[in-house]
């Protein structure tokens, strides 16, 4: 937990649709938060949605090496698994690939596919061991995260909990980019990262800037407008109405919010990014944290690589906001 009054233990959230039906490992529909969640996962995706699908592989008798990197081995895994299951053989691993290859887990399991589970919960920063153990620590981050969603509490990880674990899919059929250009991104994700352009650009902040902010927005909400999060946490940011951020419809408003982070908002006076003493010669990780106050100050810095890509590719594209 923070020491600090004025910030926030920020929650990982992974934003995903209402309903939909997805086919489950034996083949049958299973009721969950919609299909289209499940990424797409191709060469050159990374992360670890990527490790917890080689950790499937393996629990599925495919010798893989749980990485996080989709190389071509990770590629021939697929296809193999594919065609296994009677699945299209593409080598790419969407939906219905992810809906085949999940396998429930509950306490008392052990595995790869519990190490897969770990990964995941480890994206929503529960910042648990992947020793393959499904333990009272593993079994708790669950119905937390279960809790946070809306989701039936019970600790199981069946097809509805896999989803939203998994979560931050485009939906795009395969193309694994939603034609946003970067796997895993979805055109709203990428629009987020041009209103932290825009905002920037219109108030004389750096590309500098710019990468922090993103790079923050990447841990914190996946690059989505969250409704809810870790205790009253909202929006980009996961920004908390009680710790004087705003109200709740100016911290799920991205612009607003953006001003809010860069320290530049009229609705709060909490300090942002440009009231940090130094913060251009800072680190990614230190000068987020410096803002954020998180109880996991490391966090950004895995987000630094992407952001400064983004930031490369998008600055033309976006106007002043």
């Amino acid at each position: 937990m923070s020491m600090f009054p004025r910030r926030k233990v920020l929650g990982l959230l992974i934003g995903v649709p209402a309903t939909a039906v997805l086919i489950g490992a034996a083949g049958r529909p299973n009721r969950a938060e919609a299909g289209s969640s499940y990424p797409n996962l191709k060469v050159g995706s990374r992360g670890g949605n990527v490790k917890s699908l080689q950790f499937l592989l393996c629990r599925h008798g495919i010798a893989t090496t749980a990485d996080g990197v989709f190389g071509e081995q990770t590629k021939s895994a697929i296809k193999d698994f594919q065609g296994r299951n009677g699945l299209i053989v593409d080598g790419i691993a969407g939906p219905q690939t992810w809906g085949r290859i999940i396998v429930p887990a509950r306490q008392g399991d052990t595995g790869d596919v519990v190490k897969a589970v770990q990964v995941q919960a480890n994206t929503w920063r529960k910042n648990i061991a992947v020793d393959g153990d499904f333990g009272g620590v593993t079994h708790r981050a669950i119905t937390e995260i279960q809790s946070a969603r809306g989701l039936v509490v019970d600790g199981v990880v069946g097809p509805q909990t896999w989803v939203v674990l998994v979560g931050g899919g485009t939906g795009d059929g395969g193309g694994g980019d939603g034609g946003s250009g970067y796997p895993g991104l979805s055109a709203e994700q990428l629009a987020h990262c041009r209103t932290m352009i825009g905002v920037g650009k219109a108030n004389g902040i750096d590309e500098y800037g710019w990468v922090i902010a993103i790079a923050t927005a990447l841990q914190e909400s996946t690059l989505r407008n969250l409704n809810g999060g870790d205790r009253d946490s909202v929006g980009l940011f996961q920004q908390r109405p009680s710790m004087g951020w705003g109200s709740i419809a100016q911290c799920t408003d991205p612009v607003l919010a953006t001003q809010a982070f860069y320290g530049i908002a009229r609705h709060t006076n909490n300090p942002g990014l440009t009231d940090i003493g130094g913060w251009q010669a800072m680190s990614v990780t230190r000068a987020a944290q410096a803002v954020q106050r998180s109880g996991f100050p490391d966090a950004y810095a895995k987000w630094e690589g992407l952001a400064r890509e983004i930031v490369a590719k998008q600055k033309d594209a976006a106007g002043p906001v």
